[in-house]
């Protein structure tokens, strides 16, 4: 019922990183079915090649895939690939860049987004005991006939239509029973168990320096730390004794001052790299902050 996992390494893009659920109302492609703030599910439907794209989950998700082939790779170069049929279990604050081809025809899938209302109510419903919550990992599950049924009906019954918060609850609900059915190893349930024990709000330097070089505004560092950006501000001033936008354009040019000083990157590159759309801003920038601009920093070096 579970797929094994191959191992590739794949270094972490530039581009801007998409953040999940909430960046899918504005990704082509994607169609929401219906919604209720993280509670939700989307459609997804590709047809020309799509290579690289990087993305951030913010809440647990089930990817249903109803025909096609898609390859995810996570931040420790662990591949997985799913293909029609295959449910893959994505837990919350998770990085992964998914690559797909289209060689093999479109790729259709159905992501289901849950909420810790809809999680706690399927352990609530499916109570097994006491046990240990391990760390969540992704999980590829095999599909079944009704499993593909169920799922497949999702676009067709409510797409364009305006669901309610309760039935957007009571589907994701009816999904998780289902699946649950179908899993005999017990792994969907102690995925779930671990995913309610993270509710928690994420430890603010761990978040930044993990993050410091991606595309994203301040609300979106607030949104992956589980604060509001009040909170966020607050907190982060507290821990870095700053605020939020001095530390991250004093993190991104010690990064570029690094790969200035590696000699193998032009600056434009650098620049990009750093978080700087223009080329001439970073090196202002670069000078304010160094005394020297990059290329006068490689003339002294050499």
């Amino acid at each position: 019922m579970i797929r094994g996992h191959s191992i590739k390494v794949c270094a972490a893009a530039d581009e801007q990183i998409l953040l999940i659920p909430e960046g899918l109302h504005d990704f082509a492609g994607a169609e929401v079915i219906m919604t209720s703030g993280r509670a939700s599910i989307f459609h997804k439907l590709l047809h020309q090649d799509a290579f690289g794209t990087e993305f951030f989950s913010n809440a647990p998700c089930l990817a249903y895939v109803l025909r096609g082939r898609e390859t995810f790779v996570d931040a420790d170069g662990e591949e997985t690939t799913v293909v029609q049929g295959d449910t893959l279990l994505l837990p919350r604050h998770h990085h992964m860049v998914s690559e797909f081809s289209s060689e093999t025809g479109p790729l259709e899938a159905v992501l289901f987004f849950l909420s810790d209302a809809v999680i706690a109510e399927f352990l609530a419903a499916t109570s097994r005991g006491a046990t240990t919550a391990p760390r969540s990992q992704t999980a590829l599950f095999a599909g079944s006939p009704s499993l593909h049924e169920y799922v497949s009906a999702l676009p067709r019954v409510y797409g364009g239509l305006q669901a309610s918060p309760a039935l957007v609850k009571s589907k994701l609900l009816e999904l998780l029973l289902l699946l649950d059915l179908h899993d005999h190893q017990g792994q969907l349930w102690r995925f779930l168990v671990h995913e309610n024990s993270q509710r928690a709000r994420r430890n603010i330097k761990q978040v930044m320096r993990a993050h410091a070089l991606a595309d994203l505004s301040v609300a979106d560092y607030a949104t992956l730390s589980g604060r509001s950006i009040s909170t966020f501000q607050r907190d982060f001033k507290r821990a870095f004794g700053e605020a939020p936008s001095v530390w991250l354009r004093r993190a991104r040019l010690d990064h570029a001052r690094v790969r200035v000083i590696d000699g193998k990157d032009t600056i434009a590159d650098i620049a990009l790299a750093a978080g700087f759309s223009d080329t001439s801003h970073f090196i202002k920038a670069y000078k304010a902050h160094f005394d020297q601009t990059p290329k006068q920093h490689r003339l002294h070096l050499a």
